[in-house]
């Protein structure tokens, strides 16, 4: 395996697979309620599946280059893996490459761009697109910049290749659904891409703070329904200690929640179920958004952030989001009953040696009438395109290595990370092992996120506002309504006329 890495910036700076949630059990749902999850909980049996590529495929030993974003602790390791090192994922994603190579007779290159800008990756792609050439096979990058680069017509439509069967459970059916539009598919995800798991967002709790404060654990509060904003704002106030200054310190204080005033905002669209862009019956992209729905959230939010007695510490935002990692570091520390975090940070080390237990829980809801518990997931997971350079014999064979990297990752990669990471070094008792089965059961997506450039950053006002800590969502939002409107018109019209482009290419062909 050739892995090749770009050095930029002065060299410096999943596995969601399978049927909807709503639909695990063969229940249909209408088109503008299914999410992404996946029922993960007979893990052994989803492995039996097979893909159904042919026997006798051999590619004389190929070259595959795959570009992809790396990030150390974000996306390093998804695509390749420099050799075996005894450690479970690692050597899993090394297996799963080698798996594949020697299946089909190629030899993968994976060609690692180490950039602060997300947007790197999609854009060099798009250079290469323009100018005719064939540099990268497979792209692996950001959807949140991915989806403007699609918009512009410079990937595949995935239903027309010749080997990827995305209705297989390798890839995730809840995010294809949202991304699809009028039969033609630019971008995918799932087994192949951790991402889809690291990137959920969950609210982590310190056990023994806690049972100090004689409350019962959150699991009970998942169980029964009532794991609210409402109680989450009850609870906060019932741990905090202040040094005696009467400031909110970074050390010596212990608060109820550490979250931020940014990133840890953006998860509360999906646990609440806030809805912007969904489909219609006919399958049209369509504004849902509920401005007074917003406002109900935004007034919750803002008496958990601003009015529980200094009990709540938010963090500023910091680059690379490395206020993540500030939040992760104080919870380590014992200076936080809850934080808001991705799955991705308890992955490290002072979480998981912490001298006090945790625990895990989705998100809380919006309120008891809520039908369940959503999860969002940070619109910087990896997705995977195809460059429109890539055609006829070419493009056979690349759909038929992504598609048995898919399958081997849900094979080979899956079970692993399921049971060492998210099982094991991520749930520390059976309660939270259970939990992490419902978050990711709960990936809740939505195109008005997905494709969040497209439609100027429509989500991004409510981080403002609960900042701010007035209450002005109606006003902000009603003047936002007519440019979101104006804007997914935009993109859908940018679908059509890349549509009808690939269809005239097709047709000459």
């Amino acid at each position: 395996m050739k892995v090749n890495r770009i050095l930029t910036s002065l060299l410096a700076a999943l596995l969601l697979t399978g049927a909807l949630t709503a639909c695990a059990n063969g229940e249909d749902t209408p088109a503008e309620t299914k999410d992404s999850g996946q029922s993960t909980s007979s893990v052994e049996g989803e492995t039996e599946l097979t893909d159904n590529l042919p026997d006798n495929l051999d590619y004389g030993g190929d070259e595959i280059s795959i570009i992809s974003r790396y990030q150390e602790g974000w996306t390093s390791g998804e695509i390749a893996v420099e050799s075996l090192r005894s450690e479970p994922v690692n050597d899993a994603v090394y297996e799963r490459n080698k798996a594949v190579e020697e299946r089909l007779s190629v030899t993968i290159n994976s060609i690692e761009d180490n950039n602060s800008d997300y947007s790197a990756v999609p854009n060099k792609v798009a250079l290469a697109v323009n100018a005719g050439t064939h540099e990268y096979d497979i792209m692996a990058a950001a959807c949140l910049t991915s989806t403007d680069q699609a918009l512009r017509g410079i990937f595949v439509n995935l239903m027309n290749t010749e080997y990827l069967d995305l209705t297989k459970p390798w890839w995730t059916q809840g995010i294809n659904e949202v991304l699809e539009y009028r039969n033609s598919l630019y971008l995918t995800t799932g087994s192949m891409l951790l991402s889809v798991y690291r990137f959920s967002f969950v609210t982590v709790f310190n056990q023994s703070l806690f049972t100090n404060a004689e409350q019962p654990f959150l699991y009970k509060y998942v169980e029964d329904g009532t794991w609210t904003l409402d109680k989450q704002i009850e609870l906060v106030p019932l741990f905090h200690k202040d040094d005696g200054n009467g400031n909110q310190d970074r050390d010596g204080d212990v608060y109820g929640l550490i979250s931020s005033n940014v990133l840890s905002i953006d998860p509360y669209w999906s646990s609440c179920k806030v809805d912007i862009v969904q489909k219609d019956a006919d399958g049209d992209f369509t504004l849902v958004f509920d401005s007074g729905k917003l406002h109900d959230v935004a007034e919750k939010l803002i008496e958990l952030y601003h009015h529980t007695d200094n009990a709540v510490l938010c963090l500023p935002k910091r680059t690379w989001d490395a206020e993540q990692d500030e939040i992760r570091d104080m919870f380590s520390k014992g200076y936080a009953a809850m934080a808001t975090l991705r799955v991705l940070e308890l992955e490290n080390a002072s979480v998981r040696n912490m001298e006090d237990q945790f625990g895990v829980v989705p998100m809380p809801k919006y309120n008891q009438a809520q039908d369940r518990y959503y999860t969002y997931l940070h619109d910087q997971f990896t997705v995977i395109g195809i460059p429109t350079t890539i055609s006829g014999d070419r493009l056979e064979e690349v759909s038929a290595v992504l598609e048995a990297m898919g399958s081997a990752s849900y094979t080979i990669v899956k079970p692993v990370y399921y049971e060492e990471t998210l099982r094991t070094k991520i749930a520390q008792d059976p309660q939270s092992s259970e939990m992490m089965e419902l978050v990711i059961d709960s990936i809740h997506v939505d195109a008005g996120i997905l494709y969040n450039s497209a439609l100027n950053g429509f989500n991004g006002s409510l981080r403002s506002i609960v900042s701010s800590g007035v209450n002005n969502t109606v006003s902000i939002y009603r003047a936002k309504d007519l440019a979101a409107r104006k804007s997914l018109t935009n993109m859908i019209q940018k679908l059509d006329k890349v549509a009808a482009k690939q269809a005239a290419q097709g047709s000459r062909s």
